[in-house]
């Protein structure tokens, strides 16, 4: 993994992290948000993914 790589997963990694122990946040919304979006950039990875 490049220094760029790294940087960019540790950044969303803080994010994530972030808004899921502030006050008032829905950890449950964030956690299934997060992978629905790990999920849309694997569908479109493989070409899978729906038509825009």
């Amino acid at each position: 993994m490049s220094t760029a790589e790294k940087l960019g997963m540790a950044i969303i990694g803080v994010a994530m992290v972030t808004t899921l122990i502030l006050p008032r946040r829905q950890t449950v919304p964030v956690i299934t948000a997060a992978f629905n979006g790990a999920r849309g950039f694997l569908a479109t990875a493989m070409g899978t993914g729906k038509r825009v």
